[in-house]
């Protein structure tokens, strides 16, 4: 956890945020050295990280073949799932 002066958050409040959403950590906001019973959290706990190729290439191959993903995938469709144009027919 992350301990932020009173002083720290009043003259830099973009900058310790964005190192709660950086870190993931929570900030504990302290005055005087004692906590204030406020604490910053993160929305999410830590940023999402892209994956370089090489790692996505090195992922293990699907075992099914073409025709089991597509029973798979038809066996969970339904006719209502179609995405229709709202503004379609109106002139």
């Amino acid at each position: 956890m992350l301990t932020v002066g009173i002083r720290e958050l009043k003259q830099n409040p973009a900058e310790v945020i964005a190192r709660v959403l950086a870190t993931g950590l929570d900030a504990e906001i302290i005055a005087y050295g004692k906590p204030t019973a406020v604490r910053l959290v993160a929305d999410e706990a830590v940023p999402k990280k892209w994956v370089n190729g090489a790692t996505v290439n090195d992922l293990p191959g699907l075992e099914a073949d073409d025709e089991t993903l597509k029973d798979d995938i038809s066996s969970v469709f339904v006719d209502d799932d179609y995405v229709t144009d709202p503004w379609a027919g109106r002139e």
